[in-house]
């Protein structure tokens, strides 16, 4: 978060901790990082919540552990405060990272948590707790779109990012010395639009199923054009962030489901604060 005050010195330190609320709703729990003077009379303040400090890089290893085990360990470790950690119900074999930041390290189990499960998990501060819920728990009952809380959008469809229809696993092989490689592939997606492949090192550690079965949840998950919409001058609703479910219906682009708006996720979420006036602008794929 940032925020401009009218200063002509610099007043609060940094690590001072900054709480924001619009009408008596939390917005942004955090601490100061940053102070920078522009002009007369004006200061201006970033501020970062807990993930911040997860940006620290470190080495771990861990064995038939779930996602909610490693954030409490990594909390413990850089001594954050946890909140609501919801069980996922998925435990990784086996998840060694050298070196990385503990912010990719979450990521990274987050994101292989998520295809393993076909769960969407979300992974955020909740004013000042680390919070991991289910997407299906983050959901804005008002629709955004036709005459409706949006004034700006533009729409994407895109296969440029993230989209893959070949999956290549390979697991390393001590005792031929050479890799052994398992592969899925779409031939209808591959015949439209090429051979799009993604390529990934498995743990030697996994058997033939459990390979060839991470190979089909990774091609279902990235075999498909990704839409992404985004909407600008949205009426603010200050719990709403990065991860929420928001229904969605703009007749323009044919956005609906048989007349009923249709789900997006959010990847990115804006709230802009000046004066009386609470706005904000979305970042959201089809969920």
């Amino acid at each position: 978060m940032s925020f401009t005050i009218v200063a002509d010195t610099i007043e609060i330190p940094q690590g001072s901790k900054v709480y924001c609320e619009v009408d008596g709703v939390g917005l942004f729990s955090g601490y100061v990082f940053k102070a920078e003077k522009t002009q007369a009379h004006s200061l201006t303040y970033t501020c970062y919540d807990q993930l911040r400090y997860l940006k620290a890089k470190a080495s771990y290893a861990f064995k038939a552990v779930s996602l909610t085990t490693i954030i409490k360990q990594i909390a413990s470790d850089f001594k954050l405060t946890v909140g609501d950690l919801v069980e996922t119900g998925y435990k990784f074999p086996s998840l060694i990272k050298d070196n990385e930041s503990c912010l990719d390290i979450i990521f990274d189990a987050l994101t292989e948590t998520i295809r393993q499960t076909g769960k969407i998990y979300v992974f955020y501060d909740d004013l000042g707790k680390l919070t991991l819920k289910e997407a299906n728990d983050l959901t804005w009952s008002a629709v955004i779109g036709d005459a409706s809380l949006l004034s700006q959008y533009s729409y994407t469809q895109s296969i440029d990012s993230n989209t893959y229809n070949r999956v290549k696993l390979v697991r390393p092989n001590e005792t031929t010395g050479r890799a052994d490689t398992y592969v899925a592939q779409d031939s209808d997606t591959i015949n439209k639009w090429g051979v799009l492949q993604l390529y990934k090192t498995v743990d030697k550690n996994m058997n033939r199923a459990q390979i060839e079965q991470t190979a089909l949840v990774y091609l279902a998950y990235y075999n498909k054009v990704w839409e992404t919409l985004k909407l600008s001058k949205v009426v603010g609703y200050t719990p709403l962030r990065a991860g929420w479910i928001v229904p969605v219906m703009i007749s323009d682009i044919n956005i609906s489901l048989a007349g009923l708006p249709q789900k997006f996720i959010c990847d990115k979420v804006t709230h802009t604060l000046q004066g009386e006036s609470h706005l904000m602008s979305l970042e959201v794929k089809v969920y």
